[in-house]
C-alpha cells in the first residue's frame, strides 16, 4: 500500500535514470574512446576533476538510481508510516530535488562536451538555492519521523520539540536558499563567495540541532 502511493514518484525516477542512461550512451557514442568526461567543477565554475568516457558519463545516471532506491526504502521502511503520509510533500520534494541534482550534474557534462556556453556554476548555485527554499517551506509542516527530517535525540523524544525546530529551520533553510539564489542571479559564484555561501548553509543546518538541544533542556528544568 504504502509503495502504491509513492506510485508516481517511483515511477517518474524510472524515466529519469532511462532518459539520463539513453543520453550518455549517445553521446557516448560520439566521443573517442581516450575521451575525459568532466566529474567537478571547482567554485568558481571551472572543471578540476575528470573520469574515463564511460565512467564519467554513467555518473549522474547513478545518482539518480541510487536516489530513487534511498526514497523508495525510506517510503517503505519509516516506521511512522502516518506522520510520513502528513509529510508527503517533505519526501517528494526532496526526491525529485535529489533527481534534479542528477539531472544538472549529466546537463553540465553534455554542455561542456558539446560545446555548449553554459555558466555551469551560476546554474549549480542557483538550482542549489532554489532547491533549499522550496524544501524549507515544506520542512516547516513535516511531522516526527525516524528517516527524515533533522533527526536529533531531542527532536526523536519530543514531538513538540520536532514541530518547534523544523519551523526554525524551514525558515532559516530558505533564507540559505535566497542568499544563493542572490549569489547566483548576481554572478557571485566565485572563489570568494564561496566561503560565505557554504557558512550561511552550515548556520541553517547546525541552528535547529543546537536549538533542539536548548528546547530539550527547558523542558527538562520544568519537569
Amino acid at each position: 500500500m504504502t509503495l502504491m502511493k509513492y506510485r508516481g514518484m517511483i515511477l517518474f525516477s524510472g524515466a529519469v535514470v532511462a532518459a539520463l542512461t539513453a543520453a550518455s550512451f549517445y553521446v557516448g557514442q560520439l566521443l573517442p574512446a581516450d575521451a575525459h568526461v568532466p566529474i567537478h567543477w571547482n567554485a568558481a565554475g571551472q572543471i578540476n576533476g575528470y573520469a574515463d568516457k564511460w565512467t564519467g558519463l554513467f555518473v549522474a545516471p547513478l545518482i539518480a538510481l541510487i536516489t530513487s532506491l534511498i526514497f523508495t526504502a525510506v517510503a517503505v521502511g519509516e516506521p511512522q508510516q502516518g506522520n510520513l503520509a502528513k509529510s508527503r510533500a517533505l519526501v517528494s520534494i526532496a526526491w525529485l530535488g535529489s533527481l534534479g541534482a542528477a539531472i544538472v550534474v549529466e546537463f553540465a557534462q553534455l554542455s561542456t562536451l558539446l560545446g555548449w556556453p553554459v555558466p555551469v556554476a551560476t546554474l549549480i548555485v542557483g538550482g542549489i538555492g532554489l532547491f533549499f527554499m522550496i524544501l524549507g517551506n515544506q520542512l516547516s509542516k513535516s511531522r516526527q519521523m525516524y528517516m527524515v527530517g533533522i533527526r536529533t535525540p531531542w527532536t526523536l523524544a519530543d514531538p513538540d520539540i520536532w514541530i518547534a525546530t523544523h519551523r526554525l529551520g524551514g525558515k532559516l533553510m530558505m533564507i540559505a536558499g535566497l542568499v544563493w539564489v542572490v549569489a547566483a542571479v548576481c554572478g557571485l559564484v566565485g572563489a570568494a563567495a564561496a566561503p560565505i555561501l557554504i557558512l550561511v548553509m552550515i548556520a541553517a543546518g547546525l541552528v535547529p540541532v543546537v536549538y533542539s538541544y536548548l528546547l530539550w533542556r527547558r523542558e527538562q528544568r520544568k519537569a
